[in-house]
């Protein structure tokens, strides 16, 4: 397995197919989905892992698996994965927790790092979150996250969105800088 990076509780690691079953407990999770048009079964799942490798490919970095380090517990994934934003293609950091772990600010602490980790391995001088508005829990996480936020309309699917993000010479110090990782198996 590939480890992208840690940080004082997280391994965030590519995802690899065998993480199917584990990634299907939030994907898969009506409550913890309430906010895309449905929960994902089996077949979306692999499309999204498929996603994420072709990415890795791609662009060298995408959604990586969330682990949490004490006890090797799959907890979600996080990371960064190229988004249509205003006409540009941009980094945007996106987050799912498996709903009995969320509460605990793992979400959070992967975000970070995956912001700077993007600032840090990339020329991309924006890094974004996309939240729908009502979902406050994961509003939340983005502003903790990001420096600014504003709606706008995503070209993607035409609604309302929160449009949270970080200018790479604007974003403030933060503690929770990650252990970036060489490619290691």
């Amino acid at each position: 397995m590939i480890v992208v990076l840690e940080t004082p509780r997280l391994r965030l690691r590519e995802l690899e197919p065998d993480d199917l079953e584990p990634l299907l407990e939030v994907l898969g999770d009506a409550a913890a989905m309430r906010y895309y048009p449905a929960p994902f079964g089996p077949a979306q799942v692999r499309g999204w892992i498929a996603w994420a490798r072709d990415s890795y490919r791609t662009n060298g970095f995408g959604l990586w698996a969330v682990v949490r380090r004490s006890d090797g517990r799959f907890l979600g994934d996080c990371g960064p994965m190229l988004q249509p934003v205003e006409g540009r293609l941009i980094p945007e950091i996106g987050y799912h927790i498996v709903r009995p772990e969320q509460g605990n600010g793992y979400a959070t602490e992967a975000a970070r790092a995956c912001r700077e980790w993007v600032f840090e391995h990339t020329d991309h001088d924006v890094v974004c979150s996309l939240v729908s508005p009502e979902n406050l829990p994961s509003r939340a996480v983005a502003a903790k996250v990001h420096t600014a936020m504003r709606e706008f309309i995503w070209e993607k699917h035409s609604r309302v969105m929160c449009l949270y993000w970080t200018d790479r010479m604007l974003r403030s110090a933060d503690s929770t800088t990650p252990t970036s990782r060489s490619r290691s198996s």
